[in-house]
């Protein structure tokens, strides 16, 4: 298999860097620890079941009253209230995983503002209901 170097070179660069920098990820891990954390107290206040499941910067949110571990539990679980919840984040301007059956990944470039926003659409999507 023949690769493009240059597309090879920046990822050697990027792996490099992230190796270099090993705080990088305990700062995606606050970041997705804290997202998580703020929707699961704003569900869980409003007597919303919810499922979040979280791994690194990796997380998936799933309004079920049971553990979500596989396909099958998460096709048991309120996916027409999360297309409610989708539709009425991305109306405030955040643009989430249009799926439950997908995962969220935060990256650096996502801020506590960014974070606090959609902890606060949250609310607001919860007080509609």
């Amino acid at each position: 298999l023949s690769g493009n170097p240059l597309a090879m070179r920046a990822g050697f660069s990027l792996l490099s860097a992230l190796q270099q920098n090993q705080s990088i990820y305990t700062a995606l891990d606050q970041k997705t620890a804290a997202l998580a954390n703020g929707l699961n107290k704003a569900f869980t206040e409003a007597g919303i079941p919810v499922v979040i499941n979280r791994v690194g910067s990796m997380m998936s949110i799933h309004f079920s009253e049971k553990p979500v571990t596989d396909f099958g539990s998460a096709a048991a679980s309120n996916n027409d209230l999360f297309k409610k919840y989708f539709h009425h984040c991305l109306s405030q301007g955040i643009y989430l995983p249009p799926s439950p059956y997908e995962s969220w990944f935060i990256c650096q470039a996502i801020s506590e503002n960014d974070i606090t926003k959609t902890i606060e659409a949250t609310g607001s999507f919860v007080n509609q209901l």
